[in-house]
């Protein structure tokens, strides 16, 4: 025994390490400090104002949504409860632009969306890169309606999708030796 009465063969306690004379009231104003630091760095108003987040946000001159539609179809507003289309795939030119656009157009409707120029402003969102690029680049204010979609769509699609066989392509058709009918 030690003349503290502690145990000289036992490993010295935390506070025996430290020392008796630390002082946490230095501690605790060490933190404050430290707190009102970071305090100081939020964003405090100026002149009495409060915080408006949209305070530097400015409205966008253009509407949004490609530059081809209309404005009334960039307006459209998406009802409450609509649900995008999900199990139909994004047109990339291969199948019959005039059936997927049919069943883009039903899709959307069972998904909740009444207004044509709704179904529209959605379509972006429903095709594939090169599908996307085309409409992107479309001049301004050329599609105003459903018929003008279908119309510069279907003009546009129509050679590009692979067509099933007729029967000339048939007959040219020959049957190898060896081959199953």
């Amino acid at each position: 025994m030690s003349k503290n009465g502690v145990n000289s063969n036992r490993a010295p306690s935390v506070h025996e390490r430290v020392g008796a004379d630390v002082d946490i009231r230095a501690t605790l104003e060490a933190r404050r400090r430290d707190r009102d630091k970071a305090e100081s760095r939020r964003y405090r108003p100026r002149r009495g104002g409060s915080y408006d987040p949209d305070h530097n946000r400015s409205t966008s001159p253009e509407s949004p949504g490609p530059c081809v539609f209309s404005e009334a179809t960039c307006r459209a507003k998406f009802p409450v409860r609509f649900r995008q289309p999900a199990n139909l795939t994004k047109y990339s030119g291969e199948t019959n632009p005039e059936l997927w656009l049919a069943d883009y157009h039903l899709a959307c409707q069972l998904g909740g969306a009444e207004d044509d120029l709704l179904i529209i402003r959605n379509l972006p969102l429903h095709l594939a890169n090169t599908a996307r690029a085309w409409l992107e680049h479309l001049p301004e204010r050329m599609i105003h309606d459903w018929a003008d979609l279908v119309k510069i769509f279907v003009g546009n699609f129509q050679g590009t999708y692979v067509r099933p066989e007729n029967s000339w392509d048939l007959r040219g058709c020959r049957q190898k030796p060896d081959e199953s009918l």
